[in-house]
């Protein structure tokens, strides 16, 4: 529960702070009261300086700026109360960065994503120590660090100083910084509730063996959350439909209830594909349209069974395909593609896509 004070007279500054940060909270699921303030006297005993202003639990006192700064004061003070519970029930979207075009155009992409699902931006650089040999020893360069943390602070301020004029509609940023393993440490934040990621690739072939590049890939196995994988060339479009490539329904069903989610939250068509050899046991499409309908009755949705004699050219040419605005799959490792490349689907997909791809971990947690 967080304890909300809100000091003030009955000015417009008062009611849209109070309005935003009561929209804010709730949409957030975060349990809240809230006592308003207007009588001077207490103003005083409270040490508040100046109004509007917004006092959290008691210790945290926010004066919200009238002097042509009020939305920026507005904001921050919102995502500091928001940062204090974690954000609550909103989707955080990871997006890692290391300064490449690549990573600059997941960014833009997330930022698109986050106005659409109402999510909190969390744009994040891994700095990994370089060391320097002085006289037989290691030592790290704290210049280096400093000069990597600066960059991600000052694109977070210049990106937030933009948005001042439309708070209210545009996404909140955060500036994540870590030093040590970006794997390592982009598997665990992985893991936190509520968490989707967006990372950049760089193609196909030795591109992408960039550094960025494979870790995007090691993320594809290692990840415990929904990972957007975005190609250098990519755009985000208001989404018609979402493609989710479904091998059997037993082991993806609860990505396919997740799909679905996003398609009510993208206010789009879900379709269904599944490529199907003479050997395969049937796909049950009654069992995936009584999954669909029994939770999301008024979901848009077709479903596609493709009968192939070479599933590898069939999910070539689908990758291949510009035309897709989102393409999803799990990492369930198909037997036959497994043989014949000796990787995992997902991770050919993320090598040759042509559109952004969203692949579902196995890690049952990420779908709760």
């Amino acid at each position: 529960m967080v304890d909300i004070k809100i000091y003030g007279t009955e000015t417009p500054s008062y009611q849209l702070a109070k309005s935003k940060l009561m929209d804010t909270l709730e949409h957030a699921k975060i349990a809240y009261s809230m006592e308003e303030i207007h009588e001077i006297s207490q103003f005083i005993k409270d040490r508040v300086i100046s109004v509007p202003a917004i006092k959290v639990n008691d210790k945290h006192l926010f004066e919200l700026k009238t002097n042509g700064s009020y939305n920026q004061s507005l904001r921050e003070t919102i995502q500091s109360i928001l940062k204090m519970e974690q954000y609550g029930n909103l989707t955080k979207i990871v997006v890692p960065t290391d300064f490449s075009d690549a990573s600059f155009n997941a960014y833009n992409y997330a930022n698109y994503l986050a106005k659409q699902c109402e999510g909190i931006l969390m744009l994040t650089h891994i700095y990994f120590p370089t060391s320097t040999d002085v006289n037989n020893f290691a030592m790290v360069n704290p210049e280096v660090e400093a000069i990597h943390r600066q960059k991600l602070e000052s694109f977070v301020k210049s990106v937030n100083q933009d948005w001042i004029g439309t708070f209210v509609t545009e996404p909140i940023m955060e500036g994540v910084f870590k030093v040590g393993f970006p794997k390592a440490e982009l598997v665990e934040m992985s893991k936190e509730k509520n968490t989707i990621m967006v990372m950049g690739t760089t193609g196909a072939g030795d591109l992408f063996k960039k550094i960025f590049g494979s870790l995007s890939l090691d993320l594809v196995e290692n990840a415990h959350c929904p990972l957007f994988l975005v190609p250098p060339d990519a755009v985000y479009v208001k989404n018609n439909e979402v493609v989710y490539l479904s091998e059997d329904l037993k082991k993806d069903s609860l990505h396919l209830l997740y799909v679905g989610k996003l398609c009510q939250k993208l206010n789009c068509m879900l379709k269904l594909i599944h490529f199907r050899k003479d050997n395969d046991e049937p796909y049950n499409v009654s069992d995936a349209i009584g999954l669909l309908e029994s939770y999301y009755p008024d979901l848009k949705y077709h479903i596609e069974i493709n009968d192939t004699d070479n599933v590898f050219d069939s999910l070539t040419k689908l990758f291949e395909n510009p035309n897709y605005q989102l393409l999803a799959m799990s990492t369930q490792h198909r037997n036959i593609f497994q043989s014949l490349f000796h990787r995992s689907v997902a991770e050919f997909a993320a090598q040759h896509v042509k559109t952004p791809l969203l692949v579902l971990s196995d890690y049952a947690e990420a779908m709760e």
